[in-house]
């Protein structure tokens, strides 16, 4: 009997220490001061997953895994100010967790004398492990659709803003970086430090907002630095051209936030029915019961 208890106070153990490090994956991390300094001069996106992994030996062996065969998804990791090593340790904290938690439950099963073929432990366990693994994929994506679509949302009103400065006679690159200094948004921040960035490596402010679009994959940022670059060779007024631009791009940010809105709408309806037809046998069962009978 006292072997069968610390059986299950091992086994507790290890479910502690898997849940802990599920806990682990998902809470905000103390910033390393290098990723501090980002966030305050406005290099990244203030997100949790920017923080680095603690730890000597975990930064060494992320960075061999973002060096290796591992790909990463540097556009969307460029998006959200996410460090690589940060998002491999989740990848790899998620999936040995997800590995090592069927193991437990197998062995607590087994003291509670419920046996079960090796087959169905190790499948559960390479089907958690890869969930874990594919997880944080999945939720930087989301979070870079999301803040891609804040990006261009910000695009809108800085167009505005170029448009105004623009018709007050000033020139290209003073409207450009005069405009994005009135915004206090993370996305005002990224577009002022890619106009900084581009002063800085004596280069017009229309390459710094072109390289900012290619590294986003926001290619509205593209379309205004070449709007920005033909005014400034050919002198012409691009009032007009940035105002057209932004109405179209609130048009179409306006389209894809109703499809959304359709969408989560259609999503409810199942669930609902599911619902009120359960409520509905619920309600039959008594007189059914009374007509079997």
């Amino acid at each position: 009997m006292s072997s069968q208890y610390l059986l299950l106070a091992i086994c507790g153990a290890l479910v502690g220490l898997g849940v802990a490090m599920f806990v682990r994956a998902f809470t905000v991390p103390v910033p390393a001061l290098g990723d501090a300094l980002d966030l305050l001069s406005g290099r990244s996106r203030p997100t949790a997953a920017a923080c680095r992994p603690a730890g000597r030996p975990a930064q060494l062996v992320i960075s061999r895994l973002a060096r290796g065969p591992v790909a990463l998804p540097t556009v969307d990791l460029e998006l959200t100010g996410t460090a690589p090593e940060a998002f491999l340790l989740r990848k790899t904290m998620l999936a040995a967790g997800g590995v090592a938690l069927i193991p437990v439950l197998t062995a607590l099963m087994s003291v509670a004398g419920v046996a079960l073929p090796v087959a169905v432990p190790v499948a559960g366990s390479l089907a958690l492990g890869l969930a874990g693994w594919f997880l944080p994929n999945r939720v930087l994506k989301e979070d870079a659709a999301k803040a891609r679509a804040d990006l261009r949302r910000a695009l809108c009103s800085y167009l505005d803003l170029v448009s105004l400065r623009r018709d007050a006679s000033e020139g290209p690159t003073q409207a450009l970086e005069l405009a994005a200094a009135v915004g206090q948004g993370w996305e005002f921040r990224r577009i002022r430090a890619a106009l900084l960035e581009a002063r800085v490596t004596n280069l017009p402010p229309w390459d710094g907002l072109r390289a900012l679009g290619e590294r986003t994959s926001v290619r509205e940022l593209v379309d205004v630095a070449d709007i920005a670059a033909t005014a400034s060779v050919d002198g012409a007024s691009i009032v007009s051209t940035l105002r057209a631009r932004a109405a179209s791009l609130r048009t179409q940010l306006l389209t894809e936030d109703a499809a959304t809105a359709n969408t989560q709408s259609e999503k409810m309806s199942a669930p609902v029915a599911l619902l009120s037809i359960c409520f509905l046998l619920l309600f039959l069962y008594p007189a059914l019961i009374r007509l079997i009978g």
